[in-house]
């Protein structure tokens, strides 16, 4: 049977090839940072691009583990917080832990009493894993393995639980040192980490992925938590999973057999070089795609403000659409929620905007919802 594992404690300069990584780490520095400018110089209020993206990254994060919700589900939902399934209760939570986490850090460190406090929030409110101590390192032994496995055949076994604090106290230490590390190879290195700790009895998955926006951000890195991988992860599932798995290698003793070894010091540091880049080449991706995102809903503003305005060029038709880019599908009372407009206007708006084929209704006579199916194309 296979023993929990033991894994390395951080920092390990033998885990990092830099050489053959300096290339990756420039082109994701570089493309980063494009990203990062595109968003600040946003048309559309980068607090509210922000807000999309996050529960884009909460919906594609949630994929992994099975979640199968979409986005137009959870801007369904966002319109009227009415038809909540198992599903969406599940992105809703991961989206308000990412948000927590932010706030978080302006009285705490990134540690494990912050990672707890998410992790509670991530689990609660009735979702699947509620009853699996919500924010509490397990204390008992776990397992990773397909479905209807047992710990016999498991594909991976973590380390046994009362050396899951020593384990994460080491975690936050090197989370925390100020060191020369990039720091995009410090965050492969710290969500392989925590991985491989798999401190919680469920929601490691997720939570290890929030950890990668909080971190940047909390390191200066990105000037919000806005780097959200996830959804190339989830493309590249069983990839992402074995190249985190291959991580978990035991090195022979040098005491033993010193040849050995020397032989497993260039195994391992080629697989978690494979990991970083793969790693790295997720960011590339993520930030490429979300900067053609901030282009084609900049452009997306400008052509529907100005048509918009055509129909009536008042301030409060400006504030409407504004609404509308937070709020891709929404009701009246959404709206009102946001702005101060008499029913009336806001119903003579809203049918000439109908009119323009700017935002779809679905035709109902109570609790009505508009469509704006340009952003939403876009988000998907």
């Amino acid at each position: 049977m296979k023993k929990p594992y033991l894994p390395f404690t951080l920092p390990n300069d033998k885990l990092i090839d830099k050489e053959r990584l300096f290339n990756k780490v420039i082109q994701a520095n570089k493309e980063i940072a494009i990203y990062n400018e595109k968003l600040k110089s946003s048309k559309v209020r980068p607090d509210l691009l922000m807000d999309l993206f996050s529960l884009k990254e909460a919906l594609e994060s949630s994929k992994i583990e099975g979640t199968q919700a979409t986005i137009d589900e959870m801007l369904e939902y966002r319109s009227d917080e009415k038809n909540v399934t198992d599903d969406i209760k599940e992105v809703t939570n991961y989206y308000i832990a990412l948000q927590e986490g932010v706030y978080g850090l302006k009285i705490l460190p990134l540690s494990s009493r912050l990672i707890k406090n998410l992790h509670k929030t991530l689990l609660g409110g009735g979702v699947r894993g509620g009853s699996k101590t919500p924010g509490e390192f397990r204390s008992v032994q776990n397992y990773i393995g397909t479905q209807g496995s047992n710990i016999e055949n498991a594909s991976y076994i973590p380390p046994e639980p009362q050396l899951v604090d020593s384990f994460m106290s080491n975690l936050d230490e090197f989370i925390n040192e100020n060191d020369d590390i990039n720091d995009l190879i410090k965050i492969a290195l710290i969500h392989a980490q925590f991985e491989t700790i798999h401190p919680f009895l469920d929601g490691n998955g997720r939570i290890g992925r929030i950890l990668i926006p909080l971190y940047l951000y909390n390191k200066g890195f990105i000037s919000s938590a806005n780097l959200f991988v996830s959804e190339s992860l989830e493309k590249d599932k069983y990839k992402y999973y074995d190249l985190l798995n291959a991580t978990r290698f035991n090195v022979t003793d040098k005491e033993d057999d010193e040849d050995q070894y020397k032989k497993d010091i260039v195994a391992v540091r080629k697989i978690y070089s494979d990991w970083i880049d793969f790693f790295l080449s997720a960011c590339i991706n993520e930030s490429n795609k979300l900067i053609d995102k901030i282009e084609k809903i900049n452009e997306l503003y400008n052509v529907s403000m100005n048509k918009s305005i055509k129909i009536i060029n008042s301030n409060k038709m400006r504030q409407v659409i504004d609404v509308i880019f937070e709020f891709p599908i929404f009701t009246k009372n959404k709206i009102k929620s946001k702005m101060t407009i008499p029913v009336t206007t806001l119903d003579n708006y809203l049918r000439k905007l109908v009119e323009a084929k700017i935002i779809y209704s679905d035709g109902k006579h109570r609790n009505r919802k508009y469509y704006f199916y340009d952003l939403i194309n876009i988000l998907r």
